[in-house]
């Protein structure tokens, strides 16, 4: 076992060697303590002594062999995070102290050590903390030091382990160290470790969400609307959610993230409903029947938010269709709405005289001709789309209106109906206030 009471304290032997420059010299001295009786077993009080050696690692023994049940317990649990990092028993200690603190005003409360509250049962696994609230027992393990070669065995151990508390009764929270966080939401995508997959649950605010989706008013589908690059798109959606921590000296920060599962095998991924969002201890925590996870007024303007981004998309891809539907049968007119004797001359630039140049204040004779060689390259002008074009290419003035329009967009239209009269190009569609459409002459014949 590493745990002992020292002077009246818990002392961790593990976490106490970490700290020291010379190991072998304090393994000495603390012997040399514990041959003195220094050392008491925190769960039976018999006396301790300290053994190292090649084989095991240090530790505290009862004398004679005759381990109590609580320390055989503890000795099963320490084997069992041995692959954990460092900053596991950081976090463990200060979640089981926040538990605590909640403990004192919850008089149906009890907060323990897994293998201290189920020592006696001598179980097989131990959670890293028990939370006994009325009929209910939660199981909380926290996970760190996950990588791809530990992987696929680490899989194994947790859904043996989550199988086995589920079996004894228990809800399962894991807890998830943020350094093996992956979250991209430009694809709203988050990459996951099968491990993290498997420990992902699924609570109350995660039934809302998908309650939410279900019923979205939208026609296509959700994955295509965002377009994340996904399997399959399902039939309906499977929400659920992940909770790392980060854990300085002092304090621990919690993120929840959800997701609608999509990878079931390697390589492990979802779409991400948000970018997650950070919640203090004492509120992930906070513990009536059971413990919140959640910020619940967060939660519910994470949703509208949603929908709202949802509705707007929706707009979006009703609007390109539609543009792209007219653009289709534009050129369809332009192909067939001019001979080719009509365009027969590919015109060259001239010069405008002062009266026409008058016109078109914003367009100085570089912009002009700029214009003519590119109604002569294409089949269908946009003004709009031109307009943003003379900007990035040619530098026009970039000043925009208080909608973002571009203040050369007037004269842009202006000088492409001065084109038109002159039979280059011909308008074809007005799209609202949004934008002009043009077809080229030129092109047009040429597709003939």
């Amino acid at each position: 076992m590493q745990e002992a009471l020292y002077e009246g304290k818990f002392f961790y032997l593990k976490s106490y060697l970490d700290t020291v420059e010379d190991i072998k010299a304090e393994l000495d001295r603390l012997k040399k303590r514990a041959d003195k009786g220094a050392f008491q077993c925190p769960y039976c009080n018999d006396t301790l002594i300290l053994k190292s050696g090649n084989i095991r690692e240090e530790h505290f023994s009862h004398r004679h062999s005759r381990s109590c049940e609580i320390s055989e317990a503890s000795e099963v649990y320490h084997q069992q995070v041995k692959r954990e990092s460092k900053a596991h028993s950081v976090m463990k200690e200060i979640i089981y102290n926040e538990l605590k603190g909640q403990e004192k005003t919850n008089e149906n409360m009890q907060v323990d050590y897994g293998y201290i509250a189920k020592g006696k049962e001598k179980w097989r696994y131990y959670p890293d903390i028990i939370v006994k609230n009325a009929d209910k027992e939660i199981a909380i393990t926290i996970l760190t030091n996950v990588t791809a070669n530990k992987d696929e065995k680490l899989v194994r151990q947790i859904r043996n382990r989550n199988r086995y508390y589920q079996n004894k009764g228990m809800q399962t929270i894991w807890f998830v160290e943020d350094a093996e966080m992956s979250v991209d939401m430009n694809h709203h995508v988050i990459h996951l470790w099968e491990a993290e997959l498997d420990i992902a649950i699924k609570t109350e605010e995660d039934l809302k969400w998908e309650n939410v989706l279900n019923h979205l008013p939208i026609e296509e589908p959700l994955f295509k609307l965002f377009d994340y690059h996904h399997r399959k798109i399902p039939q309906s959606f499977d929400v659920r959610s992940l909770y790392y921590v980060h854990s300085t000296e002092t304090e621990i920060v919690f993120t929840v993230h959800r997701f609608i599962v999509d990878e079931m095998k390697y390589p492990f991924r979802a779409f991400a409903l948000n970018e997650g969002y950070q919640m203090s201890m004492s509120k992930a925590l906070l513990t009536k029947q059971t413990i919140q996870l959640s910020d619940p007024e967060v939660e519910e303007k994470n949703r509208e938010l949603f929908k709202e981004i949802v509705k707007q998309k929706a707009l979006e891809k009703i609007e390109k269709d539609i543009k792209e539907n007219i653009i289709r049968e534009q050129q369809h007119m332009v192909t067939f709405s001019y001979t080719p004797t009509q365009a027969a001359r590919k015109p060259s630039f001239q010069k405008l005289n002062s009266s026409e140049q008058e016109m078109f204040p914003l367009l100085d004779e570089s912009l002009q001709k700029a214009i003519f060689d590119y109604v002569q390259s294409v089949s269908v002008i946009s003004a709009k789309e031109l307009s943003v074009y003379l900007v990035n290419e040619y530098g026009a003035p970039s000043e925009t209106f208080l909608t973002g329009r571009y203040k050369i967009y007037g004269d842009v239209c202006k000088f492409l109906d001065y084109l038109a009269e002159r039979g280059m190009i011909q308008f074809l569609q007005k799209d609202g206030v949004h934008d002009r459409i043009y077809g080229s002459c030129w092109n047009g014949a040429a597709k003939q």
